[in-house]
């Protein structure tokens, strides 16, 4: 690509000198004419020299990510000729994924025969499919008469980002309401689920790890053994918590609050499946990665970590269509970053089902704000 600007100027230089030829010095003008066309030449064909001799090799140090871990982009440039090269100049890219506080616009010049390797490191910020690498890579001449571009394979790596899994504040708000309707009784000799409507499900008994729910303790057990037990829930599985992801993305006009919100509303919807799995009460998520609805059973925290992954598939979507699925009458929470009429609408009147939202406005019955405390997850009204 030819530099319209810079070439101007330097004819406008050589017409200079063939004037100060003309009217002033001939010998001395034409020793000058003839080292600016030189000049010019040389520039042009070292360019071309480079463009042809320099490598470009691109190193990404991980392609799955944790929010908040830093990917490292490394960029080495070898120059495989006896000259040095001309202005190399790459222009990094990464997606909203990433933020960066490295420079995104890199120039250097390689001496012959060597390398020069620069990195930029970014840090995820938001979950899902990500990019980072390199958008363009070209190479000017010394005087800025024209400009190549290098050929690059593989120059955007595409990373997954997985969303956290936070800790739930469960001491109030919709966290509190969902778990102490499947509390249980401290009965050693019965056990009885709120949400169990097939009859009183059976029960046995584990001993306590770290995260399990203290309502799950029994503690008589507990206290004729000398060590925590915590009971297990069976057979109560016709009456599972329904967690309902709406697809419809975020309208703040704010492009990272957008992003914010809906990243909070997934959060949170791990987070109280989390905690639902943790204390061993069956739940199931209703999602749409694509055009239909999935159903995807929740038993175990290794089946929320299942979805977790998969969740970097997820794209938020700006239309209204298919927003929600069927839903049946038993217990749901639909976890929404669109909290408008429409979401208003489907769980006002129904005493089993809420919606929670990064951001609600007025006071929509049912519908719980989700708030990040630090480290925990927060419902509140």
């Amino acid at each position: 690509m030819i530099n319209i600007k810079a070439v101007i100027s330097y004819l406008l230089l050589i017409g200079l000198a063939v004037l100060y030829t003309l009217y002033l010095e001939a010998s001395g003008g034409s020793y000058l004419i003839t080292a600016l066309a030189a000049a010019a030449l040389l520039s042009v064909l070292l360019c071309v020299y480079t463009a042809k001799k320099l490598k470009v090799h691109i190193e990404i140090s991980g392609d799955i990510l944790n929010r908040g871990d830093t990917v490292t982009v490394s960029l080495v440039f070898s120059n495989e000729g006896f000259l040095p090269t001309s202005f190399v100049t790459a222009e990094l890219f990464s997606s909203y994924h990433f933020t960066t506080d490295s420079p995104l616009r890199i120039r250097t010049s390689v001496f012959g025969r060597s390398t020069t390797e620069f990195s930029a490191d970014h840090r995820a910020e938001f979950f899902g499919k990500g990019r980072v690498g390199v958008s363009s890579i070209s190479v000017t001449d010394f005087l800025g008469l024209c400009t190549l571009r290098v050929d690059i394979p593989k120059a955007i790596a595409e990373i997954k980002v997985y969303p956290d899994i936070p800790e739930v504040n469960s001491r109030e708000g919709l966290a509190r309401s969902l778990t102490d309707a499947a509390a249980f009784d401290e009965s050693e000799e019965t056990t009885q689920s709120l949400f169990a409507m097939n009859g009183t499900p059976g029960y046995e008994h584990r001993k306590y790890e770290p995260g399990d729910s203290l309502k799950l303790i029994n503690w008589k057990l507990s206290a004729k053994r000398g060590e925590f037990f915590v009971r297990r829930l069976e057979g109560a599985s016709g009456a599972e918590q329904v967690f309902v992801l709406d697809k419809a993305g975020s309208k703040n006009s704010d492009v990272s609050a957008m992003h914010r919100e809906e990243q909070l509303t997934v959060e949170a919807m791990l987070a109280l499946m989390m905690q639902f799995a943790k204390t061993e009460i069956p739940s199931k998520l209703m999602i749409r990665f694509d055009r239909d609805w999935e159903t995807i059973p929740v038993v175990t925290p290794s089946d929320v970590s299942d979805i977790r992954y998969r969740l970097t598939d997820l794209t938020f979507s700006e239309d209204e269509v298919n927003r929600l699925p069927k839903l049946a009458d038993g217990h749901s929470v639909i976890f929404t970053a669109r909290c408008d009429s429409f979401i208003s609408g489907i769980v006002s009147g129904y005493e089993n089902r809420s919606a929670a939202s990064p951001a609600v406005t007025g006071g929509a019955e049912n519908i719980w704000t989700i708030a990040r405390d630090e480290e925990d997850i927060r419902f509140v009204r």
